[in-house]
């Protein structure tokens, strides 16, 4: 078995929100998650590992003329009522190995603005949730 050393960068990284890519993201962020808890029966050990429901949660930091942006185009202007999905590609200027992870109907879960004295633009950090991921399509 052979493990490659690509290591991917920020400026490999393509943001799809809809089908459009995003150009003022700053960061994502994803996970998934596994209920799992330890069986007990006789003796201080486990006796085997229980599997439960799995959940998806993450952020998107987007500057806030991209926020306004999908606020114009969601219904009633209400941008935590959208649904879409994210794609997220990793393309190597290198030419290593492209890899995309797509998470499927994803909702914002909250919209926080804030600005301070000395900020030169708003990134907004948009919580999301979502249903699916697809690794590496």
């Amino acid at each position: 078995m052979t493990f490659g050393s690509k290591q991917y960068s920020w400026s490999d990284v393509s943001i799809a929100i809809g089908g459009k890519i995003i150009n003022g993201v700053t960061e994502v962020e994803y996970t998934v998650k596994k209920e799992k808890e330890a069986l007990y029966g006789r003796g201080s050990d486990p006796h085997a590992i229980l599997s439960g429901k799995n959940t998806y949660e993450g952020k998107l930091g987007i500057w806030q003329s991209e926020l306004e942006s999908l606020v114009q185009s969601a219904p009633n202007r209400d941008v935590l009522s959208l649904k879409f999905d994210v794609v997220i590609t990793y393309v190597p200027e290198d030419g290593g190995a492209i890899v995309v992870d797509i998470l499927k109907n994803v909702e914002f879960t909250e919209v926080k603005k804030a600005m301070k004295q000395g900020d030169k633009n708003m990134v907004v950090d948009m919580p999301i949730v979502f249903t699916k991921i697809k690794t590496q399509q």
